[in-house]
């Protein structure tokens, strides 16, 4: 029950779990606890999330998950230039032969896969300067001890310098090719007071698994004040999500308020054979999530099927 939302799996739970995986995982690789991880001076370091990715294989639907369903996860954690990690995860609810995440050597690989997927890259930081931002630091363990390594830089590091760059998140979903709302043009703005108690972390800032709902909430009431304007309170947690990316660059504390800019399109359904249910079309959105001068900052876009008709 505490992974649902209306309509199936919650995405902000599997986030929170999925990043509870990671950091025990690399507290296993340094063989020490999640709260002993240390630098070379002696700091405690933490995981920062840098990007996330949630996936569905085609037919399937965060629906499919109820409640009493037992979820089961394979992951597979690797380490770049000791401060960088990555974890590729997939999910279901009938049990997972190890076997099966062996044929998964990079995140495109879990797209072509059956299972729902997951791909996070995190970084060890340390609070030592304080306020949003903060430095990359490797843990004095991964310097002594041998631990699974990339050949090469993580996609989603290397995507996210992109993305820090221009501004622009490329090559993902069909954005030229969906339909622009009527607002489009000039994205709506909406503002979210950060709430301490269910929005910070132990480190005092926002928690980066919290910032997909708060991204989710200000596009789907965009989305629906562009097509329903009279009645924008026809948005729904229940209109599951099919795919997300999300970057994160920066952090905000808990006497900041975060702005979050929406530009969303929409898709109209492909052909198909009859069904009892049918797509209507997926919102696809773009949030950007900033905070004061030099905070918060978020850039993400995701494709959510609002609505379904059932018939005969």
């Amino acid at each position: 029950m505490p992974h649902l939302a209306p309509g199936g799996l919650a995405e902000e739970p599997i986030v929170k779990q999925l990043g509870a995986f990671q950091w025990q995982a690399v507290a296993a690789l340094a063989a020490q606890p999640e709260n002993a991880v240390l630098n070379d001076a002696g700091e405690r370091l933490h995981v920062s999330m840098i990007s996330v990715e949630l996936g569905l294989p085609a037919g399937r639907g965060w629906d499919e998950f109820d409640e009493g369903d037992d979820l089961c996860f394979r992951q597979r954690t690797r380490v770049f230039g000791h401060k960088l990690v990555e974890g590729i995860f997939v999910f279901d609810r009938e049990p997972i032969p190890e076997e099966e995440l062996q044929t998964v050597r990079a995140r495109d690989d879990l797209a072509q896969g059956r299972r729902p997927w997951a791909y996070l890259t995190h970084g060890f930081i340390s609070r030592t300067g304080g306020g949003g931002w903060a430095k990359l630091e490797a843990p004095e363990a991964f310097l002594e001890r041998p631990v699974p390594e990339l050949p090469a830089m993580p996609a989603g590091i290397a995507e996210h310098l992109a993305v820090e760059r221009s501004g622009v998140i490329e090559g993902f979903l069909n954005w030229p090719g969906a339909a622009e709302l009527s607002h489009d043009s000039q994205p709506a703005t909406f503002e979210y007071a950060i709430q301490p108690e269910t929005d910070i972390n132990a480190a005092g800032v926002v928690y980066c698994a919290r910032i997909p709902a708060i991204m989710a909430l200000a596009s789907g009431v965009s989305c629906a004040s562009a097509c329903w304007p009279r009645c924008p309170s026809l948005w729904s947690p229940a209109w599951p999500l099919s795919t997300a990316r999300l970057y994160y660059f920066a952090n905000a504390s808990r006497e900041e308020k975060l702005h979050i800019r929406v530009q969303a399109r929409f898709c109209a359904p492909a052909a198909s054979a009859p069904s009892r249910v049918r797509t209507l079309g997926h919102f696809l959105s773009e949030p950007m999530c900033t905070g004061p001068p030099m905070a918060c900052s978020c850039r993400a876009r995701w494709w959510r099927r609002p609505c379904a008709c059932r018939g005969r």
